[in-house]
């Protein structure tokens, strides 16, 4: 199992909230993008406890060269060695625009949208959240795609049309499709 699993709690909106303002304040930015499990406090709150369980959320502001240098001496007050951590139970890990990279086109327009304060925050829709995760393939992956069908989170079929539409060739479509089926099995 994930060892950020195991030292987590299920986050929800209000723990989702307090990183939101936790980042927005560390990197003095006013809009993030939430990919990840921890994006599933706002996008599937009514989810398992299980499904919400993550040791970090996975966020990051629209890339800026100038920041970058900055943003990464500000990371450790938010990581897993952080006060924050200590305190919430769960980090803020700062990623890229990287992590979307290979994301069906159309994920802005399916994001959920939200306003934290005055923070603007988009998180990855579910489906787009259950392609990420069965793109990458990784045990704790299929993991969470597995909980998600069997916490009924995800609809196996909703799934299987989303990557059938939204797979950009036949061998990733193939190769997503066979995560998911190790994930229903």
């Amino acid at each position: 199992m994930d060892q950020d699993i195991i030292i987590a709690k299920s986050l929800t909106l209000a723990s989702f909230e307090t990183a939101i303002r936790k980042a927005a304040e560390v990197y003095g930015e006013k809009l993030f993008i939430v990919v990840g499990r921890g994006s599933v406090a706002v996008t599937l709150p009514g989810s398992s406890d299980h499904l919400r369980r993550t040791g970090d959320i996975d966020l990051f502001a629209p890339y800026d060269p100038a920041k970058v240098d900055a943003w990464a001496e500000l990371d450790r007050t938010v990581s897993v060695e952080s006060l924050f951590f200590i305190e919430h139970g769960f980090y803020i890990e700062r990623v890229g625009e990287w992590k979307l990279i290979s994301q069906p086109s159309g994920w802005q327009e399916r994001a959920i949208h939200l306003h934290v304060d005055d923070i603007e925050v988009f998180a990855l829709h579910p489906l787009d959240l259950a392609y990420n995760k069965l793109e990458a393939g990784r045990p704790k992956d299929i993991d969470f795609m597995r909980e998600g069908l069997d916490c009924k989170a995800y609809d196996y079929v909703e799934v299987l049309e989303f990557i059938q539409t939204h797979a950009p060739d036949r061998d990733t479509r193939e190769m997503i499709l066979e995560k998911l089926h190790l994930a229903a099995a």
